[in-house]
């Protein structure tokens, strides 16, 4: 494998930023109009804090030190809907556009899915992107409604709320 995967750090903070940022500018692009990506890009594509020193956020990782990917999992819902004491959350991920289908946000769910399981949870749910829907389905979740979600200063998001099973 050309990356390993391994859990980030705040000092992770820019490189997370600057690759949400720069996945979310081009993948989200097939899925969103511009304007809906002008006003929520700035809102979606910083890395956070909280998940960056958590210990179930991920970044994928050259031998040279280049982040191509970061993803993660947390108990609590960053929407603080749909909780229950045995699932859990997927957070924030992205893939560098340039290595897509590399096999990096497999990976990165991978390494969600087995630790989540290992913490205990028998659940993840998701709150997908439009055109996030079908790596999700790919990874084994199911679509289970749409989900807008809203952003700071009155910006609608169309996503979709997906779960799995583990």
């Amino acid at each position: 494998m050309p990356f390993r995967i391994r859990e980030t750090t705040a000092a992770d903070a820019a490189a997370v930023s600057a690759l949400l940022a720069q996945s979310y500018s081009v993948l989200l692009a097939e899925a969103y109009d511009a304007e809906t990506l002008r006003r929520a890009l700035p809102l979606i594509t910083d890395a956070q804090p909280n998940l960056l020193t958590s210990g179930t956020y991920y970044a994928a990782e050259f031998r040279d030190g280049q982040i191509v990917g970061a993803g993660g999992w947390t108990k609590h819902s960053p929407t603080g809907r749909n909780e229950t004491a045995s699932n859990g959350n997927i957070r924030h991920f992205g893939t560098d556009p340039d290595h897509t289908g590399k096999g990096i946000g497999r990976a990165l769910m991978e390494r969600c899915l087995e630790e989540a399981a290992a913490a205990g949870l028998q659940e993840l749910n998701c709150y997908s992107t439009l055109n996030g829907e079908a790596f999700y389905q790919a990874c084994g979740f199911k679509t289970v409604e749409p989900f807008p979600i809203d952003l700071p200063g009155g910006v609608i998001f169309p996503a979709v709320r997906m779960t799995r099973t583990l």
